[in-house]
């Protein structure tokens, strides 16, 4: 989530597609290196600040259905490991795969040798066994591809028939970056910069319309089953006002559970 004023990215329009200089090589290896500077701090930041702890992960977890004992699960883009930590205290079987070696240091860690967690890029095949799953979590990782063809065939291809499969991006009406040259139809490279403790990344994600993002899904078999749109909560309101008031009538995050086509 943007913490602070972003740094304008270069861009240029082409029939309505943002065109960033950025090849995707180079945008992974930024991603990377990001989150693998972030990751000793990551957890200690936003396990309980405004954004994460308390705006998004309430609400992506009240999508994921329940009950979770022995339910086989593949979090995708699992950061340092929060939400893998709760699944398993759910009582689910978790696999866990991150772009960062950092990030995933960190989640074996947190999750005290528990679960199965690997570097893997989604925009590579993952290779997992077929129809070995029963549902795919993916908080705030989606919007990091610019083409959702390949994770959504791997997600497709290892659950079973019926599985789920919940994700999160940020708003596309959420207010706009200064990087941000387009409008809400294009699906545009953007960038942010964060600042966590003593650590500043400049991060670099797509912001694509609602349409695009549904209908990725729909081709790659999925339904569309429900739509959360979270603002904070009184508690969180309370504990954050600076951070959060502005943003308590204007969405910033957009979480959505598709299921399986049997």
């Amino acid at each position: 989530m943007v913490e602070a004023p972003a740094r304008p990215a270069a861009t240029d329009h082409d029939g309505g597609f943002t065109v960033c200089p950025m090849d995707r090589d180079a945008h992974r290896e930024l991603t990377r290196e990001a989150y693998d500077r972030l990751a000793p701090v990551w957890s200690a930041t936003t396990d309980d600040g405004p954004w994460n702890g308390h705006l998004e992960r309430p609400a992506f977890r009240s999508m994921i259905p329940q009950p979770l004992k022995g339910a086989s699960i593949l979090d995708a883009g699992c950061g340092s490991g929060a939400n893998a930590e709760w699944f398993l205290g759910e009582g689910a079987e978790v696999t866990g795969i991150d772009l960062s070696p950092a990030m995933i240091d960190e989640t074996r860690r947190r999750c005290d040798d528990r679960g199965c967690f690997n570097v893997a890029d989604l925009a590579e095949p993952l290779g997992l066994d077929p129809a070995s799953l029963d549902g795919v979590a993916c908080s705030l990782a989606m919007h990091y591809l610019e083409d959702w063809t390949v994770p959504l065939r791997s997600f497709a291809h290892t659950l079973r028939p019926g599985g789920w499969f919940v994700f999160s991006t940020e708003h596309p009406v959420a207010p706009p970056l200064p990087s941000q040259r387009g409008n809400y139809f294009d699906t545009e490279l953007v960038s942010a910069i964060w600042r966590k403790k003593d650590i500043e990344v400049e991060q670099h994600f797509w912001r694509r319309p609602l349409g695009a993002v549904i209908d990725a899904c729909r081709d790659a078999g999925f339904t569309l089953d429900r739509v959360a749109e979270p603002c904070p909560s009184t508690e969180a309101l309370a504990a954050f006002p600076e951070d959060l008031e502005p943003f308590a009538h204007i969405p910033t995050f957009i979480i959505y559970r598709f299921i399986l086509d049997s």
